[in-house]
């Protein structure tokens, strides 16, 4: 990456005799026409002056900006040279690594990537770059190679299905027939689903694992590690291990009592990938997959007294959803997919086992049947300490979806059967509350607090928010104290009294835009509370964001889809603008043209050029490749819909 003729330009401050004077105005420092002796990447070194605190300036090299964080002395001494180096180097070589990783083996790509963060620690030990730009450039870097990755259609890192009968022979299983199932029978993330059949005419079930599922794995990790008090999964093993560990799972899992897959074996397959083995029963299907009639309870009954079995043992699954049981023609079910299996499994994951299989069951049968048929399995004392985990966190990712795209469904049922209604925060549909209601009656049990699975409390979170705020906000204050006591010593405190009753008041009008930029009613009590702690947040937090993020959390809270509440804060932030900008029209036009040295410095527009082009990427990224294209389907374009749903209720 480099120029073989390129120019420079950037940002300055006027200064007159070697002496700061003030900030005049944006001026431009060009060089142009300088030549480099070949193309290639150039560490561009900035020498400046800067007796201030810390600025960010356009750095413009041929026809890419930059925006640069110059730090300064804030000693106020101009005199004081100082230098920086631009970090192109960094995105450069991530960018490389990531894009050339399909086609290097493992110990290359630690070397590359260790090689990258070698640098990237040595330009920050040198005083080049700051730490903050090293991460940022390495972010960018592999992000960029990544998008090269998706648009070039990389090769995929799974075993071929030739590698997957090798590996059968060499185990020593002959195979007749061996054939991949379809798209709409396979579970994205965890590996490929294979049917094969002996010599002998035994039906095997085989799921293959690849160093590409143990990579997709990581950000479920990292979440859950960042959100979970004692998150389950904290470890990331190979293939291999992870397909002996299912293996060894299944064993305990049939000493149990409980039905489950019988195990065959594990094996390595050529590439790095895995095969878990298991003997497959004639033409069973996934309990997910059968129609509602034939969600019959002596069924579900069954499924739960497999259940109960694991729970006696301590022995957790981890994702124990409709998708993981399987059912064959004859009634009877079966449990597999323990990948996630736990030996002496703590109380939170056995107790998580149980909310997951109930809410995804109550989805297809309802709260109360499924509560019932859980109770015939499991028993009343079993049942009752599912109650302390019945919240969103102990779900895993697909069931927690499951049960918000549920409730969703019931909040729009709700509206158009009730047509325009008042709304009020905590009122919209909840699975999960109902769910709780229907154990406690059905069992007897008392109300229990819900178990702490999450790391953060809302104490802690505010806890780090004020220390952030006195650090940050407060704290810098103090320098202006004197200032401060002078200004309330001339204030007039009588129009400090005056304007007391129009803050009040401003926040009624606040009120009722809020109630006018959404069809259903909402009640001006609460919404008037929520406008006056949006006022004290937006002066804390840059451009309005707090009030923001308020709203749109107290609108979903009220049971409105997020794609309307979204609508109807933008609403509310448009209108809160156009008056704005009346008001400084009126304004100008008052102040007449006596003072013509006052003029509109209005910046280029650069900025929204380049939102614009990113966003017009990004859409381009998404509609050429298949995940993006189900992404559109599932979540942007049902958002666009509910939005431009509501904007055409107000308008009429």
């Amino acid at each position: 990456m480099g120029w073989s003729s390129w120019s420079l330009e950037a940002t300055s401050y006027p200064c007159y005799g070697g002496q700061k004077i003030g900030n005049l105005g944006g001026g431009v420092v060009a060089f142009t026409h300088v030549s480099a002796p070949k193309d290639g990447t150039y560490l561009l070194k900035l020498d400046y002056v800067d007796g201030d605190s810390s600025r960010v300036i356009d750095l413009t090299v041929g026809a890419t900006t930059l925006q640069i964080p110059v730090p300064g002395t804030n000693d106020n001494a101009w005199g004081t040279p100082q230098s920086l180096a631009v970090p192109v180097h960094l995105a450069a070589c991530a960018a490389a690594v990531v894009a050339a990783g399909p086609w290097l083996g493992a110990r290359p790509r630690r070397a590359l990537w260790a090689l990258a963060s070698f640098c990237a620690v040595l330009s920050v030990a040198a005083a080049a770059i700051v730490p903050l730009d090293a991460v940022a450039a390495l972010a960018m870097g592999g992000a960029a190679g990544s998008a090269v990755l998706l648009l070039a259609d990389a090769p995929a890192d799974r075993p071929t299905a030739q590698a997957v009968a090798d590996a059968l022979a060499a185990s020593g299983i002959s195979v007749t027939t061996l054939h991949e199932l379809p798209a709409s029978e396979q579970l994205p993330g965890e590996g490929t689903r294979y049917r094969a059949e002996t010599s002998s005419g035994s039906r095997l079930a085989m799921r293959v694992l690849a160093a590409e599922d143990h990579n997709r794995d990581l950000f479920h990790r990292l979440a859950r590690r960042t959100l979970l008090r004692h998150p389950a999964d904290t470890t990331a093993p190979t293939p291999l291990v992870a397909a002996e560990h299912e293996l060894l799972m299944l064993v305990f899992a049939a000493r149990t009592g409980a039905r489950a897959d019988e195990p065959v074996m594990a094996y390595p397959v050529v590439g790095g990938g895995a095969l878990v083995v298991t003997t497959a029963p004639d033409d069973a299907r996934a309990l997910s997959a059968l129609r509602d009639e034939e969600l019959t309870d002596p069924l579900l009954a069954g499924v739960w007294n497999s259940v109960a079995r694991l729970q006696e043992h301590r022995l957790g699954h981890g994702e124990l959803r409709p998708e993981h049981v399987l059912v064959t023609p004859g009634g009877g079910s079966r449990l597999t997919a323990f990948a996630r299996g736990r030996l002496n499994a703590p109380s939170e994951v056995l107790g998580s086992d149980l909310a997951e299989l109930l809410a995804t069951t109550a989805i297809r049968v309802g709260p109360q049947r499924a509560t019932a048929c859980a109770l015939a399995g499991l028993g009343p004392e079993l049942l009752a300490t599912v109650l302390p985990y019945l919240q969103p966190l102990a779900l895993m990712g697909r069931a927690r979806s499951a049960v918000a795209h549920y409730d969703q469904a019931r909040t729009r049922a709700a509206r158009e059967k009730a047509g325009r209604r008042t709304l009020r925060a905590g009122g919209r549909p909840s699975l999960l509350r109902d769910l709780t209601v229907e154990v406690s009656t059905t069992t007897g049990a008392k109300e229990v607090q819900l178990a702490r699975l999450a790391r953060f409390t809302w104490k802690s979170v505010l806890g780090l928010a004020g220390a952030f705020l006195v650090l940050h906000l407060v704290l810098p204050q103090l320098a202006n104290a004197p200032a401060a006591v002078d200004a309330l010593r001339d204030a007039n405190w009588w129009w400090v009294l005056a304007v007391l009753p129009i803050t009040f008041l401003s926040q009624a009008f606040s009120t009722f835009l809020q109630q006018g930029t959404i069809p259903e009613r909402l009640p001006f009590g609460p919404t008037y509370q929520v406008q006056f702690a949006s006022s004290f947040l937006n002066r804390i937090t840059p451009s309005n964001v707090g009030g923001m993020a308020l709203n749109l959390r107290y609108l979903q809270k009220t049971g409105i889809e997020t794609g309307a509440a979204t609508a109807s804060v933008g609403l509310q932030s448009l209108a809160g603008a156009l008056s704005n900008t009346v008001v400084a029209a009126v304004f100008l036009t008052s102040a007449g043209r006596r003072h013509s040295g006052v003029h509109l410095d209005l910046s280029a527009g650069r900025p929204v050029l380049w939102a614009l082009a990113l966003v017009l990427a990004a859409g381009g990224l998404l509609a050429f490749t298949p995940p993006g294209r189900r992404f559109l389907g599932d979540k942007v374009w049902p958002f666009l819909r509910a939005a431009g749903s509501t904007v055409a209720g107000i308008a009429t």
